[in-house]
Formats: C-alpha cells, structure tokens, sequence
C-alpha cells in the first residue's frame, strides 16, 4: 500500500501542501509554523531538509537553507526535534541524493517513517535513479518530479512510477522563480489522467490563492513554497507574524475549497 496516497485521498478535497524549511527560521518557530499549518488546513507538509548546494530552489528557499545550515540543522536534527512532535497530517521529507545515500537510504527511511514522514522528494534524482530508493519502498512514498517543458511520454512514464502524487513542475525555473505554463501544464495532467489514477500536485511559481485556485481546477491540490517563506523572510522581525502567517494559510485553504 503506497504510505502516503492512502492517506491523502482520503481528504475528498482539494489538497493544499505548504512547504516549509526545517529549523527556519529557527528551530522553534518552524515547529510552530507546523502547528499552524495543520490547525489551517493543510493535508500534509512538504519539509525541506537544508542542503548547501540546492540546484532546483531559486533565490528565497536557498535564503531559508543557508541560514538553517548555519544554525546546525543536519538530519539527525530533524530526527530529534520531530521525534517530540506528533501531527494529525502527514509530512513529506524534500531534499537531495547525497543527504539520503550519505544516511543511508533504508535507515532514512525507517527514521524519517517513525517521526511521522510519509513521503520522500529527492529534487535531483530523475525517474532513472528511482531504483537508488529502493530501501524506502513501503516506509516512504518515493515522489518523482514532472515538467511541464518534458515530452508526454516521459510524463507518463513519470507519472506510473511515482508513488503518493505526482510533483508537476508548473513551468520552467527554480522554486519561486518559475512562470506558470497554463497551457502546458494542463496538457500534461490530460496525459497523466489518461494513462493513469496518480494524484497530480502542481508546485514552483505558485504565488497567490488565486493562482492556486485556477490550478486546483484540473489539478488535487497545489504546492506552495516560495510565496509562504517569503513572508516569513519579510516579516519574522515583527510582533504579529505569526498571526499573519496563519491568515496567509488560511486564505489558500478558503480559496481551495471554493474549487468545485
């Protein structure tokens, strides 16, 4: 049984996936931030796992995961911060090939698993390296990325070999840096749904509720990542932050539940 599918399609809803940078901008507040998330709505947590050379995040991620670094945060960390938090919603672990083979990917896995980790990205590993994962079948569903710029067939491909959703990269760039394709995009989930049951969830460049909404309309759900953090960025030295978060938050969950 996929570990994370299962989970997710049982929300019968739009699904809204906020993506976070684990121990920004501290350690404390990120478990906060996660709290929130979960008491607005949302049907799981994408956790970025901090890396030093991120090749697919653009400008704000990179701000949250080199200030994160310097802070100490490792994978280890994650561990044992999480291991003191239990959520009602499942968290989805984003990170890089080198992270997971230096852990070792089975024990990754089991760790990550028990801390209440359901899911698995690894933004450079292709379909082709899927099989590195190998160890994590079962414990965490392996994720592959799609874009829309990739020729149809690979996008099928794509889609019947990743395991919870299918990630659909919406344009091209990096994270927070990427122009929607429309067009595209909407073209490749018309060939993901005829070859396939996969859940489709389009992430990078989605910037407002309205934008998440539009998609959500021939999508499960969005992810969003930039758009969140940087208003954390902008805003974490004020004394109501927080409580502007949670309204962000819950404007993206309003906004996804008015898509029929």
């Amino acid at each position: 049984m996929d570990p994370l599918r299962e989970v997710l399609e049982k929300k019968k809803r739009k699904l809204f996936v906020p993506y976070l940078t684990f121990g920004y901008p501290d350690v404390s507040s990120f478990c906060t931030l996660l709290r929130i998330c979960e008491e607005e709505g949302a049907d799981a947590v994408e956790v970025g796992i901090p890396h030093s050379d991120p090749v697919a995040d653009g400008p704000v991620i990179q701000t949250t995961s080199f200030a994160a670094l310097k802070q100490g945060v490792t994978p280890l960390r994650v561990v044992e911060v999480m291991a003191g938090i239990r959520l009602s919603i499942p968290l989805i672990a984003m990170t890089y090939g080198n992270i997971v083979l230096q852990y070792g990917v089975g024990k990754f896995a089991r760790d990550f698993r028990e801390i209440g980790f359901r899911g698995l990205i690894v933004a450079d590993f292709p379909l082709e390296a899927r099989d590195f994962l190998k160890e994590a079948q079962g414990l965490l569903s392996r994720i592959l990325l799609a874009s829309v710029t990739s020729p149809l067939e690979r996008v099928r491909r794509i889609a019947e070999a990743s395991e919870g959703f299918v990630y659909l990269v919406s344009g091209k760039g990096v994270t927070g840096k990427t122009e929607v394709d429309f067009s595209a995009l909407r073209e490749r989930v018309a060939c993901i749904r005829s070859h396939t049951s996969a859940l489709v969830l389009p992430g990078f460049g989605i910037h407002d509720p309205y934008q998440a909404a539009t998609l959500a309309e021939y999508t499960d759900g969005v992810i969003v990542g930039s758009a969140l953090l940087e208003y954390i960025i902008r805003n974490k030295d004020t004394e109501t932050w927080m409580e502007g978060f949670a309204a962000l938050v819950r404007s993206y969950r309003r906004a996804l539940d008015g898509v029929a």
